[in-house]
């Protein structure tokens, strides 16, 4: 495991050639030339620009992790066959992010799951750029809102030409105040021979779910915790899951 750890500039990497440059807005640049897996922490607050790039053929499963109030722009680049996997953990009273994925290859596929505890303002936008044929990009945002305000703004784009894509969003917020939260899912689609999906939802859990759960015997406070415990934690590691324990357990 390669990791990157941005409170002490610690490197150990292998596979990937990197930069990295300390200023006001604080620059990073990976190109990844052998499938790999990366670990980035970022634990002091920071203005950062993030540029990666996968070469043909490369496989990269990246896992970013922020407990720390941060600004930061993220360029992906993907090749021929190159496959991301992105998995983010935050846990920051303030986030204002941008990722722009560039699928530029052939085959070229991304996935990226987010996982957030809102309380502050955070701000997420993420554009993914089909650029070529036979795309694939699977963006899944949740948040749960304890006592801020969450935005999520998802779009991806698919010109015409580019066909045989699969576009896939699922975003949902668990708010927990009457505070603003948003989803803008967009999909900008101007090929006829693609597969798009997306849904957005905001707001608690189904009664349904509730009442099953106190059927069994579990109060609806206890109930609540654990849909909550059960969506936050839902697709990440166990390791990765007990940044959120201190919330429900």
């Amino acid at each position: 495991m390669n990791k990157i750890i941005l409170s002490n500039n610690t490197f150990n990497l292998n596979n990937i050639e990197y930069t990295y440059a300390e200023d006001f807005i604080s620059k990073l640049k990976l190109v990844v030339k052998n499938s790999t897996k990366l670990e980035l922490t970022i634990d002091k607050e920071i203005k950062l620009d993030v540029n990666i790039e996968l070469l043909d053929n490369v496989k990269l499963d990246l896992t970013i992790i922020k407990n720390e109030n941060i600004k930061v722009l993220t360029k992906y680049k993907l090749n021929d066959n190159s496959s991301l996997k992105i998995t983010e953990i935050n846990d920051s009273n303030i986030i204002n992010e941008r990722n722009i994925i560039n699928l530029n290859g052939l085959n070229s596929k991304v996935e990226l799951i987010l996982k957030t505890v809102c309380k502050n303002n955070e701000k997420y936008e993420i554009i993914v750029n089909h650029n070529n044929k036979y795309t694939t990009s699977d963006i899944i945002t949740n948040g749960v809102n304890i006592s801020g305000n969450l935005y999520f703004t998802v779009t991806s784009y698919v010109p015409n030409g580019n066909k045989k894509c699969i576009v896939n969003q699922q975003n949902r917020i668990i708010n927990l105040t009457n505070n603003e939260c948003i989803i803008r899912p967009n999909l900008l689609i101007d090929e006829v021979d693609v597969s798009a999906n997306h849904s957005a939802l905001i707001g608690s859990f189904k009664d349904d779910e509730l009442f099953y759960m106190q059927r069994l015997g579990i109060d609806k406070i206890e109930a609540n915790k654990l849909l909550i415990k059960g969506f936050i934690n839902n697709k990440i590691s166990l390791k990765l899951a007990n940044y959120f324990k201190k919330y429900w357990g």
